[in-house]
């Protein structure tokens, strides 16, 4: 039976070249998940966002959500639809 020839050589452990890794990115990238830690304030909420060293403001809980992910937009160019964010921390 006939062998197929294969489209890269297997190198030996001692061929001297020495391997080439990808390095790691410690910059927000797109589809991220940012943690975000929330504070009750007497007005509203206060966002604090970590990762981008960010704040912001929503006046209701149920804009929390929106109002994280338009800040790390406008801080990081990451489109909105690719934000994903997670309350790691609430202080009521």
């Amino acid at each position: 039976m006939p062998i197929q020839p294969t489209l890269r050589r297997a190198q030996s452990p001692r061929s001297g070249r020495t391997q080439r890794f990808a390095q790691r990115m410690t910059f927000p990238r797109v589809g991220q998940c940012f943690d975000i830690e929330l504070t009750r304030e007497t007005d509203g909420w206060f966002i604090r966002i970590p990762e981008i060293g960010a704040v912001a403001h929503a006046g209701r809980r149920s804009t929390i959500e929106l109002v994280a992910r338009e800040c790390i937009a406008t801080r990081t160019g990451i489109p909105m639809g690719y934000i994903s964010v997670f309350v790691a921390k609430e202080t009521p």
